[in-house]
C-alpha cells in the first residue's frame, strides 16, 4: 500500500500534463487581433532607411492622397521572401506600399532589398518594435490597409500570397484586376 502512494504524485503530475496537452491541442485558434482597425495610423515618427530623416508615418500616408498600404517586414523573415513577389506586383499596379524593418539592422534590411527586388515607396525602419507595437502586430509579416486620410481599414496578418492578391488588390481600391 505504500508503494502505491508514493508514486501518487507521479500519477497525478502525468494526468495534470495529460489534461494541459489536452488542452494545448484542442483548443481554439487565436483571433487575430484586430484592435487597430478603424482607428487612426499611430503618430510615431521612424527613420528613414534611404536618407536616415525622422519621418512621421502618418504624415507619409495623408500625403499621398490615396489608400496605401504598410507593410511590416524583415530580412531574417523567410514568408517576408515568398511574399515580396506579390508586393512587386501590387507596385506594378500602382498601389503604393510604404515598408517597415522591424527589428532589423540597416545594413540586413538594404540588403535583402537588393537581393529580392523593392516594392516599397518609402522604407522605414523600426528597430524595436515600437511602431509594430503601436499596430497591435503579432509578428511578421503583416500588412495594413490605409484609407486616404489615416485611417486603418485592414490587417492582413502573414504573407500575401497570390491566392490572395486580387482579393488585397480590390480591398486597397483597385478596380478589377488586370487581365
Amino acid at each position: 500500500m505504500k508503494r502505491i502512494l508514493a508514486f501518487a504524485p507521479l500519477v497525478l503530475f502525468v494526468g495534470l500534463l495529460a489534461v494541459l496537452g489536452y488542452y494545448n491541442f484542442h483548443k481554439k485558434p487565436q483571433s487575430e487581433l484586430r484592435a487597430m482597425v478603424g482607428k487612426s495610423v499611430p503618430g510615431l515618427s521612424l527613420t528613414d532607411l534611404q536618407d536616415g530623416t525622422q519621418t512621421e508615418l502618418k504624415g507619409l500616408v495623408t500625403a499621398s492622397g490615396k489608400p496605401v498600404l504598410v507593410n511590416f517586414f524583415a530580412s531574417w523573415c523567410a514568408p517576408c521572401i515568398s511574399e515580396n513577389p506579390q508586393l512587386m506586383a501590387l507596385k506594378a499596379r500602382g498601389i503604393t506600399i510604404i515598408g517597415i524593418a522591424w527589428k532589423d539592422e540597416p545594413q540586413n534590411t538594404l540588403k535583402f532589398l537588393a537581393q529580392h527586388d523593392n516594392p516599397f515607396a518609402r522604407t522605414l525602419t523600426d528597430p524595436d518594435g515600437r511602431m509594430a507595437l503601436a499596430f497591435g502586430n503579432s509578428g511578421v509579416p503583416e500588412t495594413y490597409i490605409i484609407a486616404p486620410d489615416g485611417t486603418i481599414t485592414d490587417k492582413i496578418t502573414g504573407p500575401i500570397v497570390p491566392a490572395t492578391l486580387d482579393e488585397v488588390y480590390a480591398k486597397v481600391g483597385g478596380k478589377s484586376p488586370p487581365q
